[in-house]
């Protein structure tokens, strides 16, 4: 239970953790793990349109046909209002497919958490791929 004291400090925290333990799970494929972080009502967007409900979601972790190398947050940001937490930041994922090289993807994303007798939820996951950065342009000043 978290201290009601301070609370958004607290919750802040929490929340990141939360999505510590959300990305571990994804990178191992752990749906077991996974499942009891995401509200029953959860879906997943991302800027395509394409939208997944907590079902598809866990099964499209499970079939994921590359090997996820490495997967981690970077500038993650959280603000609560009351019983929901807003967190934004940058997932980069290494990944390998079978037949091929490693490969690294950059994702802005957008995580929206509710808390539900205690516990923090994921309700809504929203995803928008980056481009990658070209070493020429980034070199010649122009990116």
């Amino acid at each position: 239970m978290t201290n009601r004291g301070d609370a958004t400090g607290d919750f802040t925290s929490e929340i990141l953790q939360i999505e510590r333990d959300i990305m571990s799970a994804i990178k191992s494929k752990d749906t077991v793990a996974l499942e009891p972080m995401l509200a029953h009502e959860f879906v997943y967007r991302t800027h395509f349109g394409a939208e997944a409900d907590k079902d598809a979601f866990l099964e499209s972790i499970t079939s994921f046909p590359v090997e996820i190398i490495s997967l981690r947050g970077e500038e993650l940001r959280v603000n609560v209002y009351g019983d929901t937490a807003v967190l934004t930041g940058v997932q980069v994922a290494e990944a390998r497919p079978p037949e091929g090289e490693t490969e690294e993807s950059t994702v802005a994303f957008t995580d929206v958490f509710v808390r539900r007798e205690g516990r923090w939820l994921m309700v809504l996951a929203y995803g928008v791929e980056l481009p990658s950065e070209e070493p020429d342009a980034i070199s010649s000043g122009l990116a």
